[in-house]
């Protein structure tokens, strides 16, 4: 909770609202449960330092629900969620090798990798580009605003 509560921080002081929830205490995505069912993967560089983490769910939540109800769901398909590169390691490249872990370890098991983001960061729905994560299309989410999907095919 404390790196999720870092970037939640991170991303206050780059005047953004997202993951607001975090800093008011709230874990709506559930990542304590997440964690202890094997459901989020922590990321440590070569010297055993913690440098990021995702959690991958094999069953869509209602917020994927959402957002992926035009695009169907595939059953082999993974959602991820709050992937996260701590603060003092973004620009290192380790984003592309959390990413590139996370391909690696789902190969074979499952068809797509699956994950969104606000339409208006520019700048992450590139990343995604950059590492073989294709633009399926937008959905809007409850409250209207407009969020990017992507995905992997593996």
């Amino acid at each position: 909770m404390s790196l999720l509560k870092e970037s939640a921080e991170w991303l206050k002081e780059q005047g953004s609202d997202q993951w607001s929830d975090v800093l008011q205490g709230e874990d709506k995505h559930g990542l304590a449960t997440a964690v202890s069912k094997g459901e989020v993967f922590f990321f440590y560089n070569s010297m055993n330092q913690l440098v990021g983490m995702a959690a991958a769910w094999k069953t869509p939540t209602e917020w994927d629900k959402l957002l992926w109800k035009d695009f169907g769901f595939d059953q082999k398909a993974y959602y991820l969620h709050r992937v996260i590169i701590r603060p003092a390691y973004r620009g290192k490249s380790y984003g592309k090798e959390l990413l590139n872990e996370l391909k690696r370890k789902f190969s074979g098991e499952v068809s797509d990798l699956r994950l969104d983001c606000l339409a208006s960061n520019e700048k992450l729905m590139q990343f995604y580009q950059e590492n073989e994560f294709i633009n399926v299309g937008s959905s809007n989410d409850w409250n209207g605003n407009e969020f990017e999907l992507f995905s992997y095919e593996i």
